[in-house]
Parts: C-alpha cells; structure tokens; sequence
C-alpha cells in the first residue's frame, strides 16, 4: 500500500484533468457504437466521485504529514507516528478484495452491464470507483482511530489557557470536516449509482397483505449488495460522523483538565489558601472558570452536509421503492 499512498499524494490537478477528459471522452466514443442507457448520468457520477474520493485521500495524507511536523517535538509525537503506521497496515487490500469484490461482481451477475465495450468500459470505472472510495474510507477510519488515541493520551504540548485554539487539534478537526463532508456526498452518488442499476420488475413491493418479491438474476447477491451499501452509506457514514465530533470534544475536554489541573496544584503548593489570601484565589478560580467556559471545538459552526446528503440518500432509495409499488 506504500506505493499507492506515494501514487496518491503526487496526484495534481493536470492529473485530474486528463482523467475527467479521457474518462469522458473514452465513454461517450464507445457509447455512441453500443449505446448503454443513461449512459451520460453515470459518467456525471462516477468520474466525479473518483476525483472527489482521490482528492480527500490526497489531503489526508498532507494531513497527517503536517499533523507529524507539528508534534515531531511535542511529548506525543508517538501519535504522528502510529497515524503513518495505520496507513501502511494491509487492511486496505482486505477491504477492497471484500466490498470492491461484492459490487464487481454483483453488477455482473444482475446485468447491470454488459460485456460490450461499453460495458467493460463500465466495470473498469466501477473497480477504479471502489478502489479510490475503499481507500478514502479507509483513511476515514483511520483518522477516527488517532482520535481516539489522542482523546485517551496524557502528555501533550498545546495552547494552555485556549486548548480548541491549539494548532494540532485544528489540523485534526479540518481534517476530519472535509473527510467527513466528501464521504456523505459520495454516498449519496453511491446509492444513486445503484439505485439507477435496478431494472424494471425487479423489486415489487405489494399492500394487503405487505410483500417484497425479487426477479433478480440473483436475489441472495442483489439484497446482500444493497445490505452492504444501506450498512456503508446509510449506517456507518452517519456514525464515523458522530465518533469524530465526539472524539474531537475528548480531545479538548482533555486539554481543558490538564489545565485545570495544573492550575490547582499551583494552587494548593502556592499557599494561598493557607495565607488565606482570598484575591489571588479569586484570580486563580477566574482562570479556572475562563478555561473551562472557552470553546469546545475549534469551529463553532453548523455544518449541513452530512444531514443533507443522508437524507437524500434515503430519498433516492425511497423513490426508487415507490416505483414498485
């Protein structure tokens, strides 16, 4: 995984471009010989989604790059280091293999293409979507797990009286809004994608009594695909959202205590209440109350897009069924 890490981060806009216009045109020339149907809502989905999934990859990993200067001299450097760690572990090739593997293969057994040109041209960008997105997610995931490392350490080197205004903790919040923010959009091009996919006649859906009949090629590989991408986009996006602001308010809980705490001791080994000087005491508690009171997150703002892309995921799937009814 090293390689492509390294492949990822030298990626620039001219790479961008030259794909989208390659992609594109690669598509449109094989369409107009063996026409696919809505052919051109794909291309305005996938070529995007794989230019959205590289791009975050890419930032993460500057990310963490620049997470890694930052603490290289502060007492918990280690946690840089464990960042890259998990970027070099083999969970990658496992990941892909499982989920990359069930979408190629269910996209072939339920005929969602065909083996034309312009259907092979589809698998193709179909294994390069998993590829980038299985990745991306990956990298999600990861950064949720030096959250929670940061959020359960001791030793750190940060803004004392101001902790959500420290320069490492503002890094590891913008990072994870952007991941955050990319990944529901994607999902939400992930189940458009596969709703697109589903033919007419089948699913049916049928009142009095309540019924759900499948005519799928293959029914076991058409509910365990839609299993998994209702489980990736509808379930687990929503929750790698809430473990990351979550983590992210330990973070500066955490700083805020140690703090808290110091100022205490300075307290107690001053002798202040002993010299029962009641103006010094007040000022101590003051900076106590000032810290305490100071912002929970580096950013205090509202942000929309993972409702809004969670709900109209759901959306899709709904009109979708509804067209069965």
């Amino acid at each position: 995984m090293p390689w492509l890490l390294r492949t990822v981060e030298n990626l620039n806009h001219w790479h961008a471009a030259g794909f989208i216009v390659l992609s594109f045109g690669i598509g449109q020339f094989l369409n107009k010989e063996w026409p696919f149907d809505n052919f051109i809502v794909y291309q305005l989905l996938f070529i995007p989604a794989v230019v959205l999934a590289l791009s975050e990859t890419k930032q993460f990993l500057l990310s963490v790059n620049k997470f890694r200067e930052v603490t290289a001299s502060h007492p918990n450097r280690a946690d840089g280091e464990y960042a890259n760690a998990l970027l070099r572990s083999p969970w990658y090739s496992v990941a892909l293999l499982v989920v990359g593997g069930l979408f190629v293969y269910s996209s072939i057994v339920l005929h969602y293409v065909g083996f034309d040109p312009t259907g092979l041209y589809g698998l193709v960008m179909i294994i390069i979507v998993m590829a980038s997105s299985v990745l991306g997610q990956l990298c999600y995931v990861y950064h949720i797990f030096l959250l929670r490392r940061i959020a359960n350490g001791r030793n750190f080197k940060y803004n004392f009286y101001l902790p959500a205004r420290t320069n490492w903790v503002q890094i590891l919040d913008s990072t994870g809004i952007r991941l955050s923010n990319a990944f529901f959009v994607l999902g939400f091009i992930y189940t458009t994608v596969y709703c697109l996919n589903i033919r007419g006649g089948y699913v049916k859906l049928a009142f009095h009594p309540l019924k759900l009949e499948l005519s799928t090629p293959n029914n076991a590989v058409f509910m365990g695909s839609w299993f998994v991408l209702v489980l990736i986009v509808i379930i687990a996006f929503p929750f790698y959202a809430w473990l990351r602001s979550r983590y992210m308010d330990a973070i500066v809980r955490r700083l805020k205590d140690i703090s808290i705490e110091e100022i205490e001791l300075l307290i107690a080994e001053s002798g202040v209440r002993r010299d029962r000087d009641l103006d010094s005491e007040l000022k101590y508690y003051q900076l106590i109350k000032d810290i305490d009171g100071s912002a929970t997150r580096p950013r205090a703002r509202t942000n929309i897009i993972p409702a809004v892309a969670t709900i109209s995921s759901i959306a899709v799937q709904l009109i979708i069924i509804s067209k069965s009814f």
